[in-house]
């Protein structure tokens, strides 16, 4: 009997190890220096936007993988309601928060869309980026990006167009300005030439310490109020301040700790009565090469106005 119960936890010591060689390994942390030039006008929120959970709802994972140096694959399976029931704060400048792609490269989703990007470096400090999408494999959109930036301003002209279809073209321009070491200004006005719609012009304004920073946006839709502030090397609290010309102000406070052990919690409530939280963790597996292998576990809970709950669970994976 004992000779049985030996055999059986062998076989399921190396079936764990076998299956333990299928999930990435654990990649060197690399610390990136802070930005002691400019904010781009795009991330004037950046600090406080990012103490917000992104909640989400069902079950959901996510699998990055790196082909050669220039290709990134990701998958996405999701089960249920995958995308946030509830946007914790709302967006007034072009492609605000939105994922940066600061290297040339290819970004394939295996779910039917693609992302190619080209950048240059031109003379005096000229910089032209191009980005390709495709959706779905009908839908599209194009945007060239000429931006410059020295060490009291940085502006960018851009052109977007979607669906190959010159009525969706539009242009943005933005610029922010360093006035006073930690006060910067800057604006951002766009139109769409062959279209009904109005331009639109905003002004947004952002002073910034080392332990907190404030900034604030007025636009024709709205203006909106930032408040960052950093208590611990592990520990942030954002306020957002937003009301829509029309409509009811919104307070947003969150908070964003990090463990001791690791783990990551995000939450927030606004004056809407509507609350939540996301649970961040890595766990690390060491298999028998002495590698360390790494899962990241994530778990969300979204309260809406009427007391409902929903919950998501998610799995990253980043070979």
């Amino acid at each position: 009997m004992d000779i049985h119960e030996s055999q059986l936890k062998e076989d399921w010591r190396k079936l764990i190890t076998n299956l333990q060689k299928f999930l990435p390994k654990k990649k060197d942390i690399f610390v990136l220096k802070p930005r002691v030039t400019m904010t781009r006008l795009s991330d004037v929120h950046s600090e406080a936007k990012n103490v917000f959970p992104q909640c989400f709802a069902g079950t959901k994972l996510v699998i990055y993988k790196d082909v050669m140096n220039k290709v990134k694959l990701v998958q996405n399976y999701s089960f249920g309601k995958s995308k946030a029931s509830h946007s914790c704060y709302s967006r007034l400048i072009h492609k605000e928060m939105e994922t940066k792609t600061s290297e040339e490269g290819l970004v394939v989703d295996l779910a039917g869309s693609a992302t190619a990007t080209y950048r240059e470096t031109l003379e005096d400090n000229l910089e032209i980026r191009m980005t390709t999408k495709i959706r779905d494999l009908v839908s599209s959109e194009v945007e060239a990006v000429l931006e410059k930036e020295t060490d009291r301003f940085i502006g960018s002209v851009s052109f977007n167009m979607k669906d190959v279809d010159v009525n969706t073209s539009k242009y943005v321009i933005q610029c922010m300005y360093k006035a006073l070491p930690g006060l910067s200004f800057g604006s951002e006005f766009g139109h769409k030439p062959l279209s009904l719609d109005q331009p639109w012009l905003s002004f947004s304004l952002r002073y910034d310490k080392p332990s907190f920073t404030v900034s604030s946006t007025y636009s024709m839709v709205g203006f909106q109020t930032c408040f960052y502030k950093q208590f611990a090397q592990k520990l942030r609290i954002a306020t957002i301040v937003n009301k829509n010309h029309g409509g009811q102000t919104t307070l947003s406070v969150a908070l964003n700790k990090i463990c001791e052990n690791g783990t990551e919690l995000k939450m927030f409530v606004n004056s809407q009565l509507y609350s939540g939280f996301t649970v961040e963790k890595d766990v690390f597996f060491q298999d028998v090469d002495t590698e360390t292998r790494v899962v990241r576990l994530l778990a969300s809970t979204l309260i809406d106005g009427r007391n409902r709950v929903r919950f998501g669970f998610g799995i990253h994976l980043d070979f």
